[in-house]
């Protein structure tokens, strides 16, 4: 298994403006913290490009992170990155993730153009009313891995989710992430994992358990045996596994066979 959704941090490092004072996620959390740490993908939860050094520092030390996706500015993207093969792709929300036009504003793509092309997957944290402009950046960029963060944030299987996720699903470039989704009644996000399952196919389709936001509303271990419970043995394989390895590419403990080992 590859957990393709785990945060870290060290509030002595990093602001983390999202979660004011009295919050109960305000605290350190570690790696030490997860028990039976499986091969896990680090994801950003700063913006602030000196996080990545931090979490590919902690994947050199951990066999068990296959990979860092990390917080570049897509609209100002460096001409230099970390050469470090454990750097899998980069995720940096757009400053209104309801606003479809920002995904397609000139230096926004630009900035996926660049990440694409230093062969880096593109995570989208986005809410519903934006999946439309994420569908148009995907026929912009057909050449960038975009990953669709927590089912694109739905509450429920809206008509607006719904049109956004078919939009999105006409573009084989994109992939989505059953991750985020702790907070949710079991029926409703049965619903949507049977409509995202029908549009994308299991090989489109990742989990990340969102560790540690998702102990507001359940253990990692539940969001685990919730996810599984709710999908077809037959695509376990691919959503619990593959389709991160094909998509992060992870070099290192994690090498997809298949796959060069060089930046693609």
């Amino acid at each position: 298994m590859i957990d393709a959704h785990v945060h870290v941090w060290d509030l002595m490092r990093r602001r983390l403006p999202w979660l004011p004072a009295g919050h109960p996620l305000r605290r350190d959390f570690t790696l030490s913290d997860l028990p039976d740490v499986p091969e896990l993908v680090l994801m950003q939860a700063d913006a602030d490009s000196g996080e990545v050094n931090d979490l590919l520092a902690l994947a050199r030390q951990s066999p068990a992170v296959v990979g860092v996706v990390g917080w570049f500015d897509l609209l100002d993207f460096p001409d230099r990155l970390p050469d470090d093969p454990r750097l899998v792709g980069v995720r940096s929300p757009p400053a209104d993730q309801t606003d479809p036009d920002l995904l397609t504003a000139p230096a926004h793509v630009r900035g996926v153009r660049a990440a694409a092309d230093a062969g880096l997957a593109i995570d989208l944290l986005l809410r519903p009313s934006a999946l439309i402009g994420a569908a148009r950046l995907a026929s912009a960029v057909p050449d960038a891995r975009l990953v669709l963060d927590h089912l694109g944030n739905p509450t429920a299987a809206t008509p607006e989710w719904r049109s956004g996720m078919q939009a999105l699903a006409e573009h084989p470039n994109v992939t989505v992430k059953l991750s985020g989704t702790a907070h949710l009644a079991t029926d409703d996000l049965r619903a949507l994992v049977d409509v995202a399952l029908e549009l994308f196919g299991s090989e489109r389709l990742l989990f990340g358990s969102d560790w540690p936001v998702c102990t507001l509303a359940a253990t990692r271990a539940e969001v685990i045996r919730r996810t599984t419970a709710l999908l077809p043995p037959a695509t376990h394989n691919d959503v619990f596994r593959g389709t991160a390895q094909r998509i992060y590419r992870p070099r290192e403990t994690a090498q997809c066979p298949n796959t060069p080992a060089g930046r693609s």
